[in-house]
This record gives structure tokens, sequence and C-alpha cells, in this order.
């Protein structure tokens, strides 16, 4: 009978991994996956960021400049998975104790829907988003729009528009589209 037990969870494990498409970490499905920066200068405005690769980690940084803009932004390219099953994000950030948002881009949209999240500074955070709680925002406005459906997913990104000028710095080693969530304890955002 113990047998019996062992092979099941082994098994539910291991179909609870196959649902997981990593984009950033060990074992990424998309190591190659190709990132841009876009800041408030597009606009007129003065911020500046990069990102950077240390192994399996990304990291985004830079200088926040609320004088004519007040944002600064990292996007894939497109993302080539199967979306359709995930009903949640999980990312592993050490921030700079910010708020910063993910976002998530849609097939045929000008919009993306996004989620905001605090960060502890110096400190990594384990956090899991429900993608039905995505709201639709386009150049900081925010839309009544229905939830994003995961299949149309096509990127993702990151941003930081917090209104407060200065230096900011996020890690990421982890990003993540699921179906449940994590054996362990999670943090959800604020």
């Amino acid at each position: 009978m113990k047998i019996f037990m062992i092979v099941g969870m082994i098994m539910m494990s291991a179909m609870a991994d196959a649902q997981t498409i990593r984009i950033i970490g060990p074992d990424s499905r998309q190591p190659d996956l190709r990132w841009q920066v876009v800041n408030d200068t597009v606009m007129g405005g003065q911020s500046s960021s990069r990102f950077e690769r240390n192994g399996a980690e990304v990291r985004f940084s830079g200088f926040l400049n609320t004088d004519g803009g007040g944002f600064a932004s990292l996007r894939s390219e497109r993302l080539n998975a199967d979306l359709a099953p995930v009903t949640l994000i999980r990312l592993r950030v050490k921030g700079d104790g910010r708020r910063y948002s993910v976002r998530l881009y849609a097939q045929g949209e000008r919009l993306s829907y996004q989620h905001s999240f605090s960060t502890v500074a110096d400190e990594w955070r384990l956090l899991e988003l429900n993608i039905r709680d995505f709201y639709a925002t386009w150049r900081g406005r925010r839309f009544d729009r229905p939830p994003l459906a995961a299949e149309e997913i096509i990127g993702v990104g990151l941003i930081l528009a917090d209104g407060l000028d200065g230096p900011f710095e996020i890690a990421l080693d982890r990003l993540e589209f699921d179906t449940a969530l994590a054996q362990q304890a999670s943090i959800q955002p604020r």
C-alpha cells in the first residue's frame, strides 16, 4: 500500500511539473528569450534603465525620473509557448522596496494587462499572481475589460511607475506560468 502511495505522489508531482512553463530560471523553456527596454524617453521623459543576465537570473535596474514621464519597463519578445492551460504566473524576485508591476501582452491588443506587487529591499520573495486578477491598462490608465484569457498571452514584462524619482533595481531568478499554487508557502502581493 505504501509503495502505491509513493508512486502516486511521484506521478502527481511529475504531472504538476509538466504544466509549469518556465521563462526565466533553471531549465527555462526559452533560455535565449530576448528582452527590450522601453522607457518614458519614447514620449520625452528622462528615465533610464538596463537589464543584464547573470546565468539564469535577469536584473533590471536604472533611474526613474518623473519629469516628463516616470516609467521604465522591460518586455520580452514573443513567447513561444502554449499558455492555454495556465492560471497563474509565479516569480521569485529580490527588489529594492519599490512597487513594480508584471505586464502581460495579448495578441492583437495595444493595451497590456498588469498586476502590481511590492518588494522588500534585498529580500527574495516568491509571488504567485492569478492571471484573472490582472487588469487592462494603456498609458497609465485603467480600462474596464474582461479578464485576460491565458491562451491570448504572447509576451510578459515588468514596469516601474511608482511616481518616485531615484535609482531602482530588481532581480528575477524565476518567472514561470503554472496551473497550481506552489507546494511551498508563497507571499501574496499587497
